[in-house]
């Protein structure tokens, strides 16, 4: 049985619902470092006190913001494990799904190590980042178990090849600046990626 919660508790929950969707769209439009926390008690209209009841350090909010989304690359990951393909098609259905993410669009507005943001928070980062990598392993290994990746290759050097792909950088360069289509950018990425570990015979 669902227990009733209080007017004020209620209360409480949508303004700070408010908040974070007003600290979400600025910090998609501006990033990280270029919103204070004084702009975003105005713009939600709430004392700058009532903010940092609800939030200690513009860390707290933004973390507030990016632990589902983290989360949600690392559901990502589960449903590529279990994607009815091979493991080039897992990984091509990771790629499509992530780089038009949340949690992608954060990195690319922020333009900072997501670690260096989030110092009271490293350890449960690493704990979700740990998750997220060993699903990856599994899908590379499975690969390579299957002939399609090469073998001498270590998995945490194609994991990490394959994250690097989410470089904000170069999605800037080519999708935002050159105007490249996000389709074609997605295929041009992962064509570079599967050409430097495939197993040899595999490549055309």
């Amino acid at each position: 049985m669902t227990s009733k919660i209080s007017l004020k508790e209620k209360q409480r929950r949508d303004r700070e619902q408010l908040i974070l969707d007003y600290a979400e769209k600025m910090l998609l439009e501006k990033g990280y470092h270029d919103v204070s926390m004084d702009e975003i008690a105005a713009g939600v209209g709430v004392a700058k006190g009532t903010l940092y009841l609800h939030f200690p350090k513009k860390e707290d909010l933004a973390y507030a913001l990016v632990k589902p989304k983290m989360l949600s690359f690392l559901s990502s990951v589960e449903e590529a494990k279990a994607f009815s393909g091979g493991p080039i098609e897992k990984l091509e259905y990771l790629l499509q799904r992530e780089l038009t993410g949340a949690f992608f669009q954060f990195l690319l507005k922020s333009s900072s190590d997501i670690t260096t943001i989030f110092k009271s928070y490293e350890t449960e980062i690493h704990e979700v980042l740990s998750q997220i990598f060993s699903g990856i392993h599994e899908i590379l290994n499975e690969g390579k178990r299957e002939g399609v990746f090469d073998p001498e290759l270590p998995v945490e050097f194609m994991s990490s090849a394959f994250i690097n792909m989410f470089e904000p950088h170069l999605y800037k360069e080519m999708v935002v600046v050159r105007r490249m289509p996000l389709e074609v950018y997605i295929r041009h990425t992962a064509i570079l990626f599967f050409q430097g570990i495939m197993k040899s015979k595999e490549m055309k």
